[in-house]
């Protein structure tokens, strides 16, 4: 960090620029630098990147410069590579006849948290058997999956090492009946006082149960699962965002055996994704990516991923021209088999593919575009709606 001269005492500036890339992850980050509900915003040069900081006496100045730092540093971490597309899929379609202007198909009711109305709950609905057919077509058998997953699931898969940012731990009143009237007749500003945590967590994600229902176990044949289910993910800084959401609900695929196999799939999955999206005719494009690795280690496993080219994401543009990531296809290697002790008549463990499509932001990628009416949708949709 440069030394700040008493008239910018209010700014936090680089020590050198981010590239493209890198900034998109320091504006991440940003969010976990400033205390409470406190907003920061970057502002990036080829010079380099500065944030205005409040002046407000008794803000945390030096602690949030401090923080900046470490967010720079992160950001920087990785090499900045570009995403590597495998096809652009951009499409034009326009719906025979112009859609009615509506009210927006979607109701804030709180941080993270939308009601979607009828137009994109029926699009949601089409869209869940459309991933439900592809899933069977590969083999997959239905499993029903709960939205909480235990703590112990959570240690075994790594997520709280790999995206703590994520995680939604739940609490419960109690354990006794005092402490029930307590937690009853307490002021608001009081009640967390009186919560204890829980053993559990909610589900950042549909596989982690699959996983852990496999826990221990040796496979003599591929496992192929799928499942619908509610989701979690912390994500600070998007409150508002219609895509990004702290609740959501998921249709994943999930392979788990050898080596070769589970990379086939990958690939066959990638195929199928690409397929979906030609139908749909809407602009998309099938490119590598990366998680959103926010800890010290992020320069490593940003790295180890784009090294491996293990993670792939489908990316939507919506009317406004937006990006959304509709859909990620995930090689695990052998991290899940190795973490939940899945393992192959060998001995060695197993290998996981996992294909995750996001029902809410494929159901408002889609809206943005062709609107509630089933009528001026593709066909594969269509179809699903009738």
């Amino acid at each position: 960090m440069t030394d700040l001269q008493p008239e910018t005492a209010a700014l936090w500036r680089s020590p050198a620029a981010l590239a493209p890339a890198q900034r998109r992850t320091f504006d991440d980050l940003l969010a976990y630098c400033a205390p409470g509900p406190a907003a920061l915003a970057a502002q990036h040069t080829e010079e380099g990147t500065t944030v205005r900081l409040p002046a407000d006496p008794g803000w945390p100045v030096d602690r949030v410069r401090g923080l900046l730092d470490d967010a720079f540093a992160r950001a920087g971490a990785a090499p900045p590579r570009d995403p590597k597309v495998l096809v652009e899929l951009g499409g034009r379609h326009r719906p025979p006849t112009p859609l009615p202007v509506g009210p927006p198909d979607s109701t804030h009711v709180g941080p993270g948290l939308n009601v979607s109305g009828p137009g994109v709950a029926r699009l949601m609905r089409a869209l869940d058997r459309v991933f439900l057919d592809l899933a069977r077509r590969a083999g997959a058998d239905e499993h029903a999956v709960p939205h909480l997953v235990s703590w112990e699931t959570v240690e075994r898969a790594g997520y709280h090492r790999t995206f703590p940012q994520h995680l939604t731990p739940c609490a419960v009143a109690g354990p006794d009946l005092a402490a029930l009237d307590r937690f009853a007749a307490a002021a608001p500003e009081d009640r967390m006082a009186e919560l204890r945590p829980a053993p559990v967590v909610l589900a950042p994600a549909v596989c982690l149960s699959l996983f852990a229902a496999l826990a221990d176990s040796v496979l003599d044949r591929p496992f192929i699962g799928t499942a619908t289910g509610g989701c979690a993910r912390h994500e600070a800084g998007t409150v508002r965002s219609t895509t990004r959401l702290w609740a959501f609900t998921m249709r994943e695929v999930v392979f788990v055996g050898e080596r070769a196999a589970a990379r086939a799939f990958r690939d066959a999955m990638l195929d199928q994704v690409a397929e979906f999206a030609r139908e749909l005719d809407l602009p998309s494009t099938l490119l590598s990516a990366n998680d959103p690795f926010f800890t010290r280690e992020r320069g490593d496993l940003t790295t180890f991923q784009s090294s491996f080219d293990l993670k792939h994401e489908l990316l939507g543009r919506t009317a406004d021209g937006s990006p959304v990531a509709v859909t990620s296809v995930n090689l695990h290697q052998q991290h899940f088999g190795t973490g939940f002790g899945i393992t192959l008549p060998s001995g060695a463990p197993a290998h996981s593919t996992c294909v995750g499509f996001g029902l809410e932001r494929w159901a408002q990628w889609i809206h943005s575009h062709l609107g509630s009416d089933p009528s001026a949708w593709p066909a594969p949709l269509r179809t699903a709606a009738a």
